[in-house]
């Protein structure tokens, strides 16, 4: 496993999802249509706390996210769950910023450290962050199926 991790976590995080944020029209960051589960601020808050739980949570590290970010956007979570405020856009779109420098820092020399409990079939730091820029690029598709079907919904 080499650096280029790193240069693609960059791409897909700032020419992808936070460009794809940044766009967002705040009317629709909430609503969920027909046939979907979660909204586009669940997914954005979603890819956050997934990689932060996949690369320092099972990397035996500190997660640094707020507690209440697991009972917003933990698997099986949904909007019409929620009992405290979710974050701003403008949260969101900080931390999705600042991640990926923190996810380099913490871990650019230890990418073929074996993870402390493995995960599906990876077993390594760096096997565990190619596998969480996959999940976020299904995130990305779903933000853009919100997108289009809230257009429809006119």
């Amino acid at each position: 496993m080499d650096q280029a991790v790193f240069k693609q976590m960059e791409w897909i995080r700032n020419q992808l999802t936070v460009k794809l944020a940044e766009e967002t029209n705040p009317e629709i960051l909430d609503r969920i249509p027909s046939g979907f589960n979660n909204s586009i601020r669940w997914n954005l808050g979603h890819i956050l706390h997934a990689q932060e739980q996949m690369v320092f949570g099972l990397a035996g590290e500190q997660v640094t996210l707020p507690e209440s970010y697991e009972g917003l956007f933990g698997n099986g979570t949904k909007p019409g769950d929620w009992t405290t405020e979710p974050p701003s856009l403008e949260t969101l779109i900080d931390a999705l910023k600042e991640q990926p420098a923190r996810i380099q820092q913490a871990f650019s020399d230890r990418l073929e450290t074996p993870l402390v409990k493995p995960f599906l079939s990876y077993e390594t730091i760096g096997e565990i962050i190619s596998f969480s820029l996959f999940h976020e690029g299904v995130h990305i598709g779903v933000i853009k199926g919100l997108q289009n079907a809230l257009k429809g919904e006119r």
